[in-house]
């Protein structure tokens, strides 16, 4: 069991509507879910050498949204980099099972 982080952010949750690509990295699509909104994303998720890792990508009308919310944006980015990176989302109900393959 993970140890619950700490967060002074609003409340928020993360769905993952869809995952696409190949064998070092993988496109994200999915929303945040905050104060009623859902505001969407994409992103990169990568690793192998160095670990895990997850870049995501909003839109400037997402930025502006979740300033808003969040009022610290880079703080934002951080706690959802971790959150994804965590395995802390749901995944949508579209999503479906992935076949690709990884060769190591």
């Amino acid at each position: 069991m993970r140890p619950q982080r700490e967060s002074k952010l609003p409340q928020y949750s993360i769905v993952i509507d869809e995952v696409s690509g190949g064998d070092i990295a993988n496109i994200l699509r999915g929303r945040i879910k905050v104060a009623g909104e859902e505001i969407k994303f994409t992103g990169i998720a990568y690793g192998r050498y160095g670990g895990q890792n997850v870049t995501p990508k909003l839109s400037p009308a997402a930025r502006k949204k979740l300033r808003l919310v969040f009022g610290d944006l880079a703080a934002f980015v951080e706690d959802l980099q971790l959150r994804l990176v965590g395995g802390e989302f749901e995944m949508g109900p579209n999503s479906g099972p992935h076949n690709h393959e990884h060769k190591h």
